[in-house]
């Protein structure tokens, strides 16, 4: 049986960590930090009642991209066995979650936000850029339904851990109480569902 998510202890040394942060500045030094968007169907919208944080984007060329899509390829081999075929938008979302930032429960793909004959969201990562003692709150939090049975689990709050999972899947990022809480997230695409 397939997980919903899974988590990969990349052990990304913090002296790496701190270069990405560092290279992801410098891309991005003219417009590092903007408000992020959320996708509403139809239309990428500033919404700060669902979603509030700030977010920049690196090209999926970056040397991040291929380490990332290792371990998404290798666990999409052993877990989902989904059709993939690349990062979305050939781009890598940097986000930083300050004071009473979060984004309230959403899916990355639904069946309302597919365009026909386009690809689909099939996974999404998050990779945990800061520490869990760097900030209070701001849990990566997972809403799960099995048949009748409803749970929710808690994402790692490791430096260097990868989470990937399900696009479909429900789940949030809970307010920000103190800290700074940085990751990159992305979406891989690929066919329509058959």
């Amino acid at each position: 049986m397939a997980h919903t998510a899974c988590w990969v202890q990349t052990q990304l040394p913090i002296e790496m960590v701190d270069i990405l942060v560092k290279d992801i500045k410098s891309i991005e030094a003219e417009n590092f930090l903007i408000d992020s968007e959320v996708l509403d169907g139809e239309t990428d919208n500033i919404n700060k009642e669902i979603r509030y944080s700030k977010n920049s984007w690196i090209p999926a060329t970056h040397w991040i991209g291929g380490l990332l899509m290792h371990y998404v390829e290798r666990v999409n081999e052993e877990n989902f066995l989904y059709d993939i075929s690349s990062i979305e938008n050939k781009r890598i979302q940097y986000s930083e979650y300050t004071k009473d930032n979060f984004y309230t429960w959403h899916s990355d793909q639904d069946i309302d936000t597919i365009e026909s004959n386009n690809e689909v969201r099939k996974l999404s990562f998050t990779l945990q850029l800061s520490s869990g003692d760097e900030y209070t709150g701001g849990d990566v939090q997972f809403y799960s339904r099995d048949g009748k049975r409803s749970s929710s689990f808690m994402a790692p709050r490791n430096r260097g851990d990868l989470i990937i999972f399900d696009s479909r899947t429900v789940h949030r990022v809970r307010k920000i109480k103190s800290g700074v809480r940085k990751s990159l997230v992305g979406w891989i695409v690929g066919p329509r569902w058959k």
